[in-house]
């Protein structure tokens, strides 16, 4: 089985973190998402995967190369930015005739895709979609039969016809065959939801897929980044290994707390920080090799690689201001 992580995008609103990485090394509790999605596909039996690469893609193969995974990981170089559909047309057509899986690098989830691989593979649909009900982002209707009916403003239309029909958000994660994207032009920038459009109008639409019991965040923006990093704090321990859960103050081995700091509410302390003498924390991310320095006092705060940090700071990004 071969997956895909899609994990070329500009991270435009997780600005100005992205600045200093790409989303898919944006650390959750001091697990990138890389690592979260390499070790679920591989412990779901997944053999080989693909991640493409645009925005700061030098950090993505310094990732890649600078560490053993339990699985080969090839890495798509992208030249200009191909969009969803030419990445996937481009991993499809290394993955032969098998079904690809697909994921995006901002979105945590604990969904089997090892059964759900499988599932779309003895289905009769070309392509399958892993949907549930979340109210925000609901905007694909699918017809009693268990098919995609539409996206967006003519999802709406479709439920005006077919009052049996129910509106459901996409995961973003889907399975594909190679023969649903083989027409696209190489190296042709394209959106996947433009391609499942064309399915649907010629009669082929994508399946819907679902998991009892999902549990699906987006991490795309600053807002929805800090309120995941605090709710994986309330979560059952181990529910989403590798990434800690259950546990308020995940502080990394190589980290130096000195005497006398506190740490309050939810907080995380990356690899290679220090927090100096009598330094109060309360809901505060340090990224790696971050310093704050004796008596500071941050609440709400996510420092990115590398920053020094002093005095007293409330609700505040601390990131490069440019590449």
């Amino acid at each position: 089985m071969r997956a895909m992580i899609l994990a070329a995008g500009l991270g435009t609103r997780l600005l100005p973190l992205t600045h200093s990485r790409p989303k898919a090394l944006t650390p959750l509790r001091n697990v990138t998402m890389l690592e979260f999605w390499i070790d679920n596909l591989f412990r779901r039996g997944f053999d080989s995967l693909f991640l493409n690469a645009f925005h700061l893609k030098e950090h993505i193969r310094a990732a890649v190369c600078g560490k053993k995974w339990p699985v080969p990981v090839e890495v798509l170089y992208e030249q200009v930015l191909l969009g969803t559909g030419g990445a996937i047309r481009s991993a499809a057509e290394r993955a032969g005739d098998a079904p690809l899986a697909v994921v995006n690098a901002d979105v945590l989830c604990n969904a089997d895709l090892g059964a759900l691989y499988v599932r779309h593979s003895l289905s009769a649909a070309r392509v399958s979609l892993l949907l549930h009900d979340c109210p925000e982002f609901n905007n694909v209707a699918v017809g009693k039969d268990g098919f995609v009916l539409g996206f967006g403003q003519e999802a709406h239309e479709a439920l005006k016809k077919d009052k049996t029909a129910r509106l459901l958000a996409f995961t973003g994660i889907h399975f594909i065959d190679a023969s649903a994207v083989s027409d696209l032009p190489c190296e042709d920038p394209c959106d996947i939801i433009g391609i499942y459009r064309n399915l649907i109008a010629k009669d082929d639409p994508p399946a819907a897929l679902f998991q009892r019991d999902l549990f699906w965040r987006e991490m795309g923006s600053i807002e929805s980044y800090a309120k995941l990093t605090i709710e994986l704090a309330g979560l059952d321990p181990g529910c989403l290994c590798p990434i800690e859960t259950g546990k308020s103050i995940t502080v990394h081995p190589q980290a130096r707390l000195d005497p006398g700091c506190r740490l309050e509410g939810s907080v995380v302390i990356g690899r290679g920080a220090m927090v100096c003498e009598e330094v109060r924390l309360e809901n505060v991310i340090l990224w790696d090799g971050v310093r704050i320095e004796r008596g500071s006092s941050l609440k709400d705060c996510i420092v990115a690689d590398g920053m020094n940090i002093s005095g007293s700071h409330s609700g505040k990004i601390f990131a490069p201001v440019s590449l």
